[in-house]
């Protein structure tokens, strides 16, 4: 497994829908540095009630099938409640991720634009709840996807309450939140921007940022909603 770059790197341009998605991602063409961090927090538990998932299913051909957009709905499901470390599991399954005690709900209304070449199969709304579990079980995963060399639990898309570290004199001292992906050492890897990350690492996402998983063709584009005008 290759090491990824700390250094950004710019988005692939998967075809005009995509490019036009895109337009204005602040980082696309630039290079600057990329948190990445271990995973040797402390972590602690999380909460919640069951809540509806989003299914995105694909077949080892290349074939997809979207669920219905009603199904798209996202809140705490309390699936990363427990660890392998402590042994606790979750409807049968033991989790291997459990969220760190800098979690924090983001304010951003992130989304993942679903691609297959330049066609947008589904919007996915990852900003309700302060992390997203990718994989192909449906027991605990809150992002379902099922083409077949996807692992059960592939990754994880957290947020976190971290100190800013930019150059905005005004925002000094201050903390803020910021979206992560974590490697669950999945079997065939995550790619980010074409290039596959380590396992158990939180490498820091930004607009624009390209993601696939496995050997599954799809695109997943971490964008801002834009506010509609009235």
């Amino acid at each position: 497994m290759s090491k990824r770059s700390t250094e950004d790197e710019k988005a692939p341009n998967s075809g005009s829908t995509m490019e036009t998605l895109m337009t204005g991602a602040g980082h696309a063409g630039k290079k600057s540095k990329r948190a990445k961090y271990d995973d040797s927090g402390d972590f602690s538990a999380a909460a919640g009630d069951e809540w509806g998932k989003n299914k995105d299913k694909e077949g080892e051909g290349g074939g997809s099938e979207i669920v219905n957009k009603q199904k798209a709905s996202f809140g705490l499901s309390g699936a990363l409640a427990k660890d392998e470390v402590t042994g606790k599991v979750v409807n049968g399954v033991t989790l291997k991720y459990n969220p760190p005690a800098d979690r924090i709900l983001p304010s951003v209304q992130w989304r993942f634009f679903v691609f297959k070449g330049d066609e947008v199969l589904d919007t996915l709304f990852v900003h309700r709840k302060d992390n997203f579990l990718l994989g192909s079980n449906d027991k605990v995963c809150d992002i379902l996807m099922e083409h077949g060399s996807i692992s059960g639990q592939h990754a994880v898309l957290q947020y976190r309450r971290v100190p800013y570290s930019g150059k905005k004199e005004k925002f000094m001292g201050s903390m803020v939140c910021k979206p992560y992906l974590m490697d669950l050492d999945s079997t065939n890897g995550t790619i980010l921007n074409k290039e596959k990350i380590d396992g158990r690492r939180y490498y820091e996402l930004r607009k624009g940022d390209v993601i696939s998983f496995g050997e599954s063709t799809r695109e997943y584009v971490f964008m801002v909603e834009k506010s509609k005008k009235k």
